[in-house]
């Protein structure tokens, strides 16, 4: 059974990137569908497994350039 580890607010997000990334930008992500959450009530809630492959999928590498 998940735990409230398991589960993120936008908040814990903002916190979680070190404050770099605004919580309107978050919550864009989320509507847009790009970060996947549910909404069980008024607060959006994301899976941390979710944070991590929205993260992983969203790098990008330097061009290989001489």
């Amino acid at each position: 059974m998940p735990t409230n580890e398991d589960w993120l607010t936008v908040e814990d997000i903002y916190e979680a990137l070190g404050k770099r990334v605004p919580m309107d930008t978050i919550r864009s992500w989320i509507r847009s569908k790009k970060l996947p959450a549910y909404k069980p009530g008024r607060a959006y809630l994301v899976k941390r497994e979710d944070l991590d492959k929205f993260i992983k999928d969203s790098r990008t590498m330097p061009d290989d350039q001489p």
